[in-house]
């Protein structure tokens, strides 16, 4: 019997990905696991798996196309099985584009020209399903995926604010055009999405005194580990403490139900060179301040030489953003969908306190909630904020 070899999700933000490489033949045969083909997603490389034991029987995809999720790849054989069944099985083909509706809103037509002039526009099939209920010209629209591909995001944007104009608007030049696609593209449709929650974002400052304290006590400590203790090392504990106490806050909203997830799968954001990604820390409850750490590094690590793995890219349930080695006291980080919350961490600064009567320096720590509106009320929200606050302000509980 046949067996369908299909483009998985990898994560509730991808929508599509590109056949980059085949790394079996047709007639090849196969074991149940060995990598079939390379896939390039948004944010991560991975390879589909042989479902079964077989023969590659036939490619349907053929490498460089861009294909949503839930394409049928190609097709395996069970040992011994008749070859001649593929014969009715066509190659994969891009969706025809509707007939144009006609519009109340269209585009001058030196935009229309000069958007579609030498390129050939690529269009998700959702999108083209959006663009024909919304009654959008996809010449029309601006697309911002992968490799220029117009996505969902881009057909509501055009319908709701209009065609993107051909030129700049202005007699100002242009000294550069970076199209917003890859990572950047994923990152704009993930914030698009982000702003669309009523967020609300909390701000509060903590003694941290005693952690930075504890931080260079650590110094010595993990050596051993060949690891400098950071301040963001404690704050990912005192935060996973926190998650432990309050299981609401470690949930996701999918449509109209908040699930409460079983396991604390910590993202921490990461600048690269092209943007920002968040790789994630998964099974964090339990682990010890010196295991997040080693955790975190070789996430970093991976970030950088572009060798993370679908597990280490999916799956967060709340996540950490650190701004503090920028010098930023207060931010309002964007939530990470489906998370319903995500900390932002301000820098370190020493301030004049009255501690027992007397003026001494003490080193004050900026920390940033913000919060989705709909799964989660002020009050709680703020309670979840001051356990992480506290986990701080006493984290000798980190060196048990």
């Amino acid at each position: 019997m046949s067996t369908d070899v299909l483009l998985p999700q990898w994560g509730m933000g991808m929508n599509e990905g590109q056949v980059v490489k085949w790394l079996k033949k047709e007639g090849d045969p196969v074991v149940k696991g060995d990598a079939l083909v390379e896939i390039e997603s948004a944010k991560v490389n991975s390879e589909v798996e042989a479902p079964a034991d077989g023969v590659l029987g036939k490619i349907l995809v053929p490498e460089g196309t861009d294909v949503p999720v839930g394409t049928r790849l190609g097709v395996l054989l069970s040992e011994g099985e008749d070859s001649s069944i593929l014969d009715s099985i066509e190659p994969y083909a891009a969706p025809a584009p509707p007939k144009a509706p006609t519009l109340a809103r269209r585009a001058p037509a030196a935009a229309t020209a000069t958007r579609g002039a030498g390129r050939r526009q690529v269009v998700t099939p959702r999108a083209r399903r959006l663009a024909t209920e919304l009654g959008v010209d996809l010449e029309t629209v601006q697309g911002t995926g992968p490799s220029g591909r117009v996505t969902e995001d881009d057909v509501r944007r055009t319908a709701e604010e209009g065609p993107a104009p051909s030129g700049g608007g202005s007699d100002i030049p242009v000294r550069e055009v970076i199209p917003v696609t890859g990572l950047r593209g994923a990152i704009a449709r993930r914030m698009t999405e982000s702003s669309r929650a009523p967020a609300v974002t909390l701000n509060t400052h903590v003694d941290v005194t005693a952690a930075v304290d504890l931080q260079r006590r650590f110094v010595s400590a993990w050596r051993r580990h060949r690891l400098r203790p950071q301040y963001q090392d404690l704050v990912l504990a005192a935060t996973v403490k926190a998650l432990e106490d309050t299981p609401l806050a470690n949930a996701h909203l999918v449509g109209d139900e908040l699930r409460i997830m079983d396991e604390i799968n910590l993202g921490v954001a990461v600048a690269v060179p092209d943007g920002l990604i968040v790789p994630v820390i998964r099974n964090a409850s339990g682990k010890t301040v010196v295991e997040l750490a080693q955790g975190i590094r070789e996430l970093v690590r991976l970030s950088r030489n572009q060798s993370l793995g679908i597990d280490q890219m999916t799956g967060s349930t709340f996540t950490v953003t650190n701004l503090a080695s920028y010098d930023v006291d207060q931010f309002n980080p964007l939530l990470n969908p489906p998370e319903i919350g995500i900390l932002g961490v301000g820098r370190i600064e020493v301030r004049p306190m009255f501690v027992d009567g007397e003026v001494v320096a003490r080193s004050i720590g900026h920390l940033c909630l913000t919060f989705d509106h709909r799964a989660w009320d002020g009050a709680p929200a703020a309670e979840f904020l001051r356990k992480v606050a506290n986990n701080l302000r006493d984290p000798e509980w980190m060196a048990d």
